[in-house]
């Protein structure tokens, strides 16, 4: 065994940035062609967000069990056998594609899953890898790798799709493949720590050997349905009208695919490259501003939304829908580091992101059939419901508890 030096630690971030890219490119891509495909070869219209929809409901069934693996085994062992899964879920659905097979596309949303399950701890394996004061700059550092995903998606989602006619985006999802397996040598790279307790000790000597706390302790913190609320409805609201808007794009407006994947690469350029310097706000400001920031954010998008269905009131409203995003999902996991002790990660990082993709998974399933039978408009009236209760839960914290140290003992 060994000890990561700064210098080592600084990598793993680097290398957590790049794996977190190739992500990003396999699940933008994922976004903005499973409902359009779903569109093409479900039975019925209002299915066509269903592939998504598996695929969330299979990262909330799994997120708990591969944070419990993680702190059993290794992060890195569970990144690279989801990331395998994740190639292995892509060319599936290629192949549902070219069969025009529904049902086989919707099982390949099983083997995405656990990737996107997996890629959702990077920001935390970065979080571990550096001093606690210099986490959230870490977190907000991986989420980076978002941007250079965006900037490639595009080109490489025309490419392929077109390298695969007469087959209909069947490319996009070879594509997705590709990527995924260049994510597998980063991982690789990624140096694995000591042990969880003797990060432990380094970090804090005076919990190092102290048992973990029942999970409903933890729970019970205020400051802990603050952190979800702004992790899980953030990620919830951001997901029900992104996953609309394609479908709302090229189904009701009339825009071609390309259009919508251009609009979809802004949005993704716009959740991750504030991670250039969220991390550096919150650590200056407070993790509370950055959060109800975020939540401003998220309503200039749905009343941009509700104003219009020209190309500039969609390309403005994912814009601030992925700001908003960043501030809030950044925020709430910096929250969620200060509430639970290095032997509690495991147990507490997995119930957060079992709720997380939890209700992104009914936000994604929602916003098809509610886009199908009342409209956009309606989606992002029922997203402004979701924006209310989080706002509502994050001011009462910082009204009633901003105050109290938050502790982990």
């Amino acid at each position: 065994m060994f000890s990561l030096s700064s210098d080592r630690k600084e990598l793993n971030v680097g290398f957590l940035m790049a794996a977190q890219a190739c992500f990003s490119a396999t699940s933008m891509t994922f976004i903005a062609f499973a409902g359009l495909a779903g569109a093409m070869i479900a039975p019925e219209p209002a299915l066509a967000t269903l592939p998504i929809s598996l695929a969330m409901i299979v990262v909330a069934i799994s997120t708990a069990p591969l944070s419990v693996l993680m702190q059993k085994y290794s992060r890195k062992g569970v990144f690279l056998a989801c990331a395998v899964a994740g190639i292995f879920g892509a060319l599936l659905a290629a192949l549902g594609v070219y069969l025009q097979d529904f049902l086989l596309f919707c099982l390949a949303t099983l083997l995405i899953g656990p990737y996107q399950a997996s890629a959702a701890y990077y920001r935390f394996a970065a979080g571990e890898s550096v001093a606690p004061s210099r986490a959230p700059r870490a977190i907000s550092l991986v989420l980076i790798g978002g941007i250079f995903a965006a900037l490639l998606v595009p080109s490489g989602n025309e490419f392929f799709n077109e390298l695969f006619l007469p087959h209909t985006f069947m490319g996009a999802f070879v594509f997705s493949s590709a990527v995924a397996a260049l994510a597998l040598i980063p991982l690789l790279l990624v140096r694995r720590r000591d042990s969880e307790e003797n990060q432990a000790g380094e970090n804090d000597p005076s919990v190092a050997h102290e048992p973990p706390r029942p999970l409903s302790v933890v729970v019970r913190q205020p400051a802990f349905a603050t952190a979800v609320a702004n992790g899980a409805l953030g990620y919830a609201m951001m997901v029900f009208v992104m996953t609309a808007t394609p479908i709302a794009m090229v189904e009701f407006c009339g825009f071609a695919s390309s259009t919508s994947t251009q609009v979809i690469s802004a949005h993704v350029i716009a959740m991750f490259l504030p991670g250039l310097f969220t991390g550096n706000l919150i650590m200056r400001f407070g993790v509370l501003p950055i959060m109800l920031t975020g939540h401003c954010l998220f309503a200039v998008a749905f009343i941009t939304a509700l104003s219009g269905i020209q190309l500039a009131n969609f390309s403005v409203a994912l814009i601030a829908l992925g700001i908003g995003w960043n501030f809030c999902f950044v925020g709430g996991t910096t929250l969620l580091t200060t509430l639970h002790r290095p032997n509690e990660k495991g147990r507490v990082q997995g119930l957060n992101e079992m709720l997380v993709f939890g209700s992104t998974a009914l936000a994604s399933l929602a916003a098809g059939v509610i886009l199908r039978y009342f409209g956009w408009v309606v989606v992002n009236q029922a997203a402004f419901v979701m924006l209310a209760i989080a706002a509502l839960i994050t001011i009462y914290w910082g009204l009633r508890h901003k105050t109290k140290p938050v502790a982990v003992s």
